[in-house]
């Protein structure tokens, strides 16, 4: 990797939370790198998660759930900033808990950042209307899409479509706003039957308190891309082939700069400072558009350790790239996977659905996403401490679980976060 210098401006105490997930030990790793004192936190029951373990890290705490213990969650945030000092969080968290720290930042002293939209911003892109019309006001490309916050309102959309000449486009109803428990029926929208169709709208509940959208159906394949900003500025860039349960990551070069030109455009036109993740498929004619943002950090961040600028990208407020070398990329022959993960799927624990199963020549040519020779700890901690802690905890309680995610480091269950 090569070192950066980001803490010769200004030694930051940082604390990274999140440190279930392997995103966590690769930012712990940047900052420190450059010379940064890291902290790391995480909820119950991950007291042994890998990033703990990580030769970078001063001190780990454990941290009430946001989403049951608010008050005592934001105690103890309050209690860490104080106590070490913190200049700068960077939140590396599930994404049911991610907006509690997009609004944390009102009430943090004034002098304490935190890496990630604020409130107002994360929310407007984490409904997939708003983000739409975001990308409607920028004049970027994206798929048709109409709020849904009542039946009557997607009774008038199909009304108003069926009185247009045909255009062959179908449409899917799914929740505005990230929700792991929504219905996961899926009708292509509209069909012959009209009376089951109201009856399917009319059954996904729709409300101001919970709205949905419906979005024109795209097709496959579906890319993803990971972008940091700063003032506006695009300042670090991936581009990957995704898929539901996305544990291999590498550079795509098709259609590479178009969509790096995109989220330039996106954080241009927001004058965005934070970190996203924008879901990407084909319209008909071939068109690649967004169709959900998460505003929040992504795994694949794990292609772009090493590079000079990675440190300062997540710590320094002024980092502005003078070139497009200073955007933080990964190179093209970065492979990064989770060894484990092929090994279970070699084995056959579980069926490769909806993720991407390696030969053992392509295993050869990348490496383990969380394995770093300055820094070997959190890999062994991970395989050997974190996910074996977590197994013998769901044998004890003997609940039903799907699969081991190494990549966020849990156990995946029906509705989880």
């Amino acid at each position: 990797f090569e070192k950066g210098s980001s803490a010769e401006k200004r030694q930051l105490n940082i604390l990274v939370t999140g440190g279930k997930m392997s995103k966590a030990s690769a930012v712990a790793r940047a900052c420190g790198r450059d010379g940064h004192k890291v902290f790391t936190a995480e909820i119950m029951p991950y007291q042994f998660c890998h990033t703990r373990f990580c030769g970078y890290v001063t001190k780990h705490y454990v941290l009430p759930r946001p989403t049951v213990q608010p008050k005592e969650w934001e105690a103890t945030i309050m209690s860490i900033v104080k106590e070490q000092n913190i200049d700068l969080i960077i939140p590396c968290t599930a994404p049911i808990e991610s907006s509690a720290y997009a609004h944390l930042r009102e009430k943090l002293p004034a002098n304490v950042r935190v890496f990630a939209f604020d409130g107002a911003t994360s929310d407007e892109l984490d409904n997939k209307y708003t983000f739409n019309q975001v990308l409607v006001k920028a004049g970027l490309p994206c798929p048709e899409t109409a709020a849904m916050e009542c039946l009557q309102d997607a009774l008038d959309f199909f009304k108003e479509r069926e009185s247009k000449p045909d255009d062959g486009k179908k449409f899917i109803v799914k929740p505005a706003v990230y929700d792991p428990k929504a219905r996961t029926e899926i009708l292509f929208l509209p069909i012959d039957d009209k009376e089951r169709q109201n009856e399917y709208l009319k059954s996904r509940n729709a409300t101001k308190d919970v709205p949905y959208v419906i979005q024109e159906v795209l097709q496959e394949p579906e890319y993803g891309c990971y972008a940091i900003f700063n003032k506006g500025h695009l300042t670090g860039f991936e581009f990957f082939e995704s898929a539901a349960s996305c544990l291999v990551y590498r550079q795509l070069r098709k259609q590479y700069d178009q969509v790096k030109e995109l989220s330039a455009g996106l954080g241009k036109a927001m004058n965005l400072t934070g970190q996203l993740t924008l879901d990407l498929m084909h319209t008909s004619d071939g068109k690649l558009v967004p169709i959900e943002c998460n505003p929040r950090i992504h795994s694949a961040v794990c292609t772009l350790e090493g590079h000079k600028n990675t440190g300062a990208m997540f710590t320094d407020p002024d980092f502005t790239p003078q070139s497009s070398t200073d955007i933080v990329t990964s190179k093209p022959e970065t492979y990064r996977y989770w060894v484990m993960d092929q090994v279970f799927l070699m084995a056959g624990f579980w069926k490769p659905k909806n993720c991407f199963k390696l030969s053992i020549p392509q295993m050869l040519s990348g490496g383990d996403a969380i394995l770093c020779g300055d820094d070997p700890m959190p890999f062994l901690a991970m395989y050997l401490l974190q996910i074996p802690s977590l197994l013998a905890l769901e044998l004890i309680s003997g609940t039903e679980w799907l699969k081991i995610d190494f990549c966020i480091g849990k156990i995946v269950k029906e509705g989880g976060d």
